[in-house]
């Protein structure tokens, strides 16, 4: 199975390093399943790290952490087209979510990943999605 990371989870690893959640990344891994970031994520750690007056140690704490993942999955036409499929689907029930996160989860349904995030509330009531909270 492909395990995809929110960024609210990348963030937490990398400040944090919570021993529960590190735990549950060691198992997956050992259980051969695949743990990944989209190139939004991505696009979202490195934005981050670039915008505090300690970019380079930032930077090099992203770079560390991603050099530990599987893989930092390229946002193609399959997640564009779900993307698509979402923003409809939000727009015609009237409602309003962050964009990336929006991205993020059209990027897992495409490539029928789980993904892992704590924020409920961004991802709450996307069809299709396979929503692990922790």
């Amino acid at each position: 199975m492909m395990i995809m990371l929110a960024s609210d989870i990348c963030r937490t690893i990398i400040r944090q390093q919570p021993l529960s959640l590190l735990t549950q990344l060691q198992e997956w891994s050992v259980n051969k399943d695949e743990i990944v970031i989209s190139a939004i994520t991505y696009a979202e750690l490195v934005a981050a790290a670039l915008l505090t007056s300690e970019q380079e140690r930032h930077m090099v704490l992203v770079e560390e952490f991603c050099a530990r993942l599987d893989a930092i999955v390229p946002w193609g036409s399959d997640a564009v087209n779900t993307y698509t499929q979402l923003q409809s689907q939000i727009m015609s029930e009237k409602r309003s979510l962050n964009m990336n996160d929006v991205m993020i989860a059209a990027h897992a349904i495409s490539l029928e990943a789980k993904l892992l995030s704590g924020n409920e509330r961004g991802f709450a009531g996307l069809l299709r999605l396979d929503l692990q909270l922790v």
